[in-house]
Formats: C-alpha cells, sequence, structure tokens
C-alpha cells in the first residue's frame, strides 16, 4: 500500500531540549489547600488530577495546618524534590504566543500546542546552579492583595513561596510530525525570548520568574 507523502507519515517528532535559568526569584503558584487546588483544577476542565491512579494533591502539603493555609502558594514535592508539572510549560507557550501571535501570523496557536506540541518528563524537577534537585523552598515571599468587595475595599495578604535566582530546570519540547510545518524552531523560540520578559510562575506582572533560556534541537 502506498502513502501520500504530504500526511507526514515518513516523519519523526522533533525534540528540542530546553534550560531555563531564573534571573529573579520564581513563586510557587499552587494552593497549598489540596482541596482549593481540586477545585482550580475543575474549574478549568483539565484532566489533570490524577497520573498511575495518584491524585496530584498528593504531591501539595496534607497536614490539617497546611491545608487552612488559604492564600499560601507552593511547589509540588515527592521524594525527589520541588518540581511543577508540564502542563506549566504548555500554559506559559499559549499565554507567550497569544502575546505575539499578530506578529507571527500563526491562528489557532493554542489547539495547535494541544494537538501537536507536548512536554517530557511530566514532573519538572528544579535544580540549584550546580544540577542538583532542590528539596525545599528558599523563603516566602509576602504581599498585600487589595480588592473591592461588596462591603467595600478589602485587604487580605498572599503568600508564596520562592527559589533564588540562579534555580534552574531542564526538559524537552516534542512536536509532532503533523505540526512541525507550522510550530518551527524559530517560532517556539521567539515565545522563549518574550518569556523571558513576561517570567514564569506567580506574580510575573512584579518581574518575578524571569529567565535566560537555551533551546538545542535534538537529533532524533
Amino acid at each position: 500500500m502506498q502513502h501520500n507523502s504530504n500526511t507526514g507519515g515518513n516523519m519523526k517528532p522533533q525534540e528540542y531540549n530546553v534550560n531555563i535559568k531564573f534571573t529573579e526569584k520564581v513563586l510557587a503558584s499552587s494552593p497549598a489547600n489540596p482541596e482549593v487546588y481540586k477545585e482550580y483544577v475543575l474549574a478549568l476542565k483539565r484532566d489533570v488530577a490524577v497520573e498511575n491512579g495518584a491524585d496530584e494533591s498528593d504531591t501539595l502539603p496534607q497536614t490539617p495546618e497546611e491545608r487552612e493555609r488559604v492564600g499560601w502558594s507552593v511547589f509540588h514535592s515527592d521524594e525527589n524534590g520541588l518540581f511543577m508539572f508540564d502542563y506549566k510549560i504548555r500554559g506559559f507557550l499559549k499565554e507567550a504566543a497569544s502575546s505575539i501571535t499578530g506578529k507571527n501570523g500563526l491562528t489557532a496557536f493554542k489547539s495547535k500546542i494541544d494537538k501537536w506540541l507536548f512536554v517530557k518528563p511530566r514532573r519538572l524537577y528544579f535544580l540549584d546552579p550546580k544540577g542538583n534537585n532542590i528539596l525545599k523552598p528558599d523563603g516566602v515571599e509576602e504581599r498585600p492583595l487589595r480588592a473591592m468587595t461588596a462591603q467595600g475595599p478589602r485587604v487580605s495578604l498572599k503568600r508564596s513561596d520562592y527559589l533564588n535566582a540562579g534555580t534552574q530546570v531542564d526538559f524537552t519540547l516534542v512536536v509532532l510530525p503533523l505540526g512541525q510545518k507550522e510550530l518551527t524552531e524559530d517560532l517556539i523560540r521567539s515565545w522563549f525570548e518574550y518569556g523571558q520578559f513576561q517570567g514564569l510562575g506567580e506574580w510575573r506582572n512584579g518581574s518575578y520568574g524571569r529567565f535566560l533560556f537555551e533551546l538545542v534541537k535534538a537529533v532524533v
């Protein structure tokens, strides 16, 4: 049986090895309260709560005292250290693509990232400047949040665990064959170039989470 050469059936997924090195503190962005986290995931209609039968909230603080810390953002962690899930990077790429889509002419970018661009491994561990897994946050950042409610203006306290500048994270981007014509190396690189200023993690408009990056095309 002959195959249509235009289908990309004879192509392989293209991989890019990425290293991110934070030049500013990076703030955690997952609610410390596992129930808040579950509600957040459901609200986004994302099927990311279960991995191999384990609830993602199992990687968040579990003691009664920690469950009461509404308004406190933390990093996921397991026996290997602190990490973020792969979908954080995909969400970052969608946000960056949204900001420059008029410039590069890409259409329906969110759908194309969802269908054709993936991140591996699933758990992206934070590394110190020497390349060792980080086991605990470097500190806590606190800031007031002001909001207008039906009862008038209110001020609450927001707390976020953070990791210092110099923290790194390594991962691989995988672009499936059908997406390689549009999701090019130059385009993906432009998203990271924009993201250097936008940052990763919480409170990005406060210049937190800014980074430098290396993106290298892998031989597959």
